[in-house]
């Protein structure tokens, strides 16, 4: 699962955030800087729940699933959603708690549950302040289209960016993330059908078979292979 700790291990040393996916209030970093009239980062929504798509260049494959994004209390919930019939796929619900450092991975046919210490820190899915604004544009056509924002971790010292977030300009809402090592991509995640609040907050709890939760991370593919 593409969870927070893993977004700031992609961005290494030459990230731009600080801390992946928001706890308190950005301090506005950015004042004074730039020329009259340049967009600063907006802050997005803090609570939310929506779809997202997430391509791995290591796998090659697309991965759906429902989000529940928490930043107040520094969790996320992933709930794996089938959209085809793909052989010996294991499907899992993955909750991780920043405020306690675990990452529950639950099987969802089963409830078999392992428990995870989470070794990276809690990194927002927002703009980071100190980032770099790379254009604004229209996503669709006439009658029907919305105003983006591209960002990127871009820096004076290099031609390149290793993050490019996209994101909605009246209300902020996440629509891309991508992260790219070396110019090529190695994780990039859509996001959509965002509404915003937490509808059951109960989703952030672990199942009762995470009681005698195993320590080892369950494999995606059936057991036998």
């Amino acid at each position: 699962v593409a969870g927070p700790g893993g977004r700031r291990a992609l961005r290494g040393d030459g990230g731009a955030r600080s801390a992946w996916l928001l706890a308190g209030l950005w301090v506005c970093a950015l004042g004074g800087l730039g020329a009259p009239g340049t967009p600063r980062p907006c802050r997005a929504p803090q609570q939310w729940e929506g779809r997202q798509v997430v391509f791995r260049q290591s796998s090659g494959r697309n991965s759906r699933a429902l989000l529940s994004y928490d930043g107040l209390n520094r969790r996320v919930r992933v709930l794996d959603e089938r959209k085809a019939l793909i052989p010996c796929k294991r499907l899992f619900e993955y909750i991780l708690l920043y405020e306690d450092g675990v990452m529950f991975q639950i099987e969802q046919a089963t409830k078999q549950c392992s428990k995870i210490t989470l070794t990276d820190p809690w990194d927002p899915l927002d703009i980071p302040q100190n980032s770099t604004f790379e254009d604004q544009y229209s996503i669709g056509g006439p009658q029907e289209q919305i105003t983006v924002q591209e960002w990127s971790d871009r820096k004076s010292a290099r031609s390149y960016e290793t993050w490019i977030g996209i994101y909605t300009v009246k209300d902020c809402y996440p629509v891309q993330e991508t992260f790219t090592r070396n110019y090529s991509v190695l994780l990039s995640t859509r996001f959509f059908d965002i509404q915003l609040g937490i509808k059951d907050p109960s989703v952030f709890t672990p199942p009762s078979t995470c009681q005698t939760a195993q320590p080892e991370p369950m494999s995606e593919n059936c057991s036998w292979q």
